[in-house]
């Protein structure tokens, strides 16, 4: 005899509706900018929202693609995620491990002060750190935006990955205290293992940060088109296509989202078990 399904109650109805809608406010123009970029210019500026006929038009991402242009964008959003998120993880560990574990004059006070550029507005200190890149030779190179992105990333995963480490028994410390393994080697080997959700979770922000970061490349490179990267490209598109090639600015956008969502697709799992074991360890 097949098993019957529980009866739905009236809260979760309202609950799954709720979240329908929210699913349809958020998700409804990344569905709409990626059938849109299988249209042609006419077709969208006539039917906006309308599906795209059959057979699909790919003009627009032949038009993209064939774009040296935005091989450089691309390649660029790739180096500076690949280096500024690791490293933000890597410095946020050791810092947060240090805050956390082990003792030394003035750390509270050392941690507020980092915790401090959690509150401070990135357009507050736009004109000090263009001047200080313009007096390190730095305006218009991509190093530039990994050094300024590193620094506003860093305070909330300090912050993140302190809370976790806190968290650690004070037994595996002093267990390993008596075996003689060194300060590092407690970090190395004990408390980086056990923080992977968190480390995780820091890592994640720190690469979606990158990847969508357009203020501090619009300020430090300027009009070192190589140095662009794809949001700031993306930009320059739209501005200098405006109605003429949306089939190309929509591709060009569907390009740009495509390793965000491979990566969240791939890593669904382990990020929702980051983010549980995160609130966990904060209740």
């Amino acid at each position: 005899m097949p098993r019957r399904l529980p009866l739905m109650k009236p809260s979760n109805i309202w609950q799954y509706a709720v979240l329908l809608v929210f699913a349809f406010i958020f998700g409804f123009p990344l569905v709409w900018t990626v059938y849109s970029s299988f249209k042609e210019n006419p077709q969208i500026i006539k039917t906006v929202w309308a599906l795209p006929t059959v057979p699909l038009s790919t003009k627009g991402y032949d038009a993209v693609l064939a774009n040296d242009d935005f091989g450089i964008f691309y390649k660029n959003s790739l180096i500076l995620t690949f280096v500024s998120a690791p490293l933000v993880t890597l410095i946020a560990a050791l810092a947060a491990f240090g805050f956390a574990r082990v003792k030394f004059p003035g750390r509270e006070i050392f941690f507020y002060l980092f915790i401090m550029g959690i509150v401070i507005p990135v357009h507050v200190t736009l004109i000090p750190l263009f001047i200080l890149m313009r007096d390190l030779s730095l305006l218009g190179n991509l190093f530039s935006v990994v050094l300024a992105l590193m620094a506003f990333s860093l305070p909330v995963s300090i912050f993140v990955l302190r809370g976790f480490f806190e968290q650690i028994p004070i037994e595996l410390e002093e267990a390993a205290r008596i075996d003689g393994v060194s300060t590092f080697g407690l970090f190395w080997r004990i408390f980086l293992p056990l923080a992977r959700p968190a480390l995780t979770t820091v890592l994640i922000l720190a690469g979606v940060g990158a990847w969508n970061e357009f203020l501090f490349t619009l300020t430090f490179v300027g009009i070192n088109n190589d140095a662009y990267t794809l949001p700031v490209g993306i930009a320059t598109f739209v501005k200098s296509l405006g109605l003429t090639y949306l089939d190309r600015m929509f591709a060009g956008l569907t390009l740009t989202v495509i390793p965000i969502l491979i990566f969240y697709f791939v890593m669904q799992k382990q990020i929702i078990k980051s983010l549980t074991a995160g609130a966990l360890s904060g209740t």
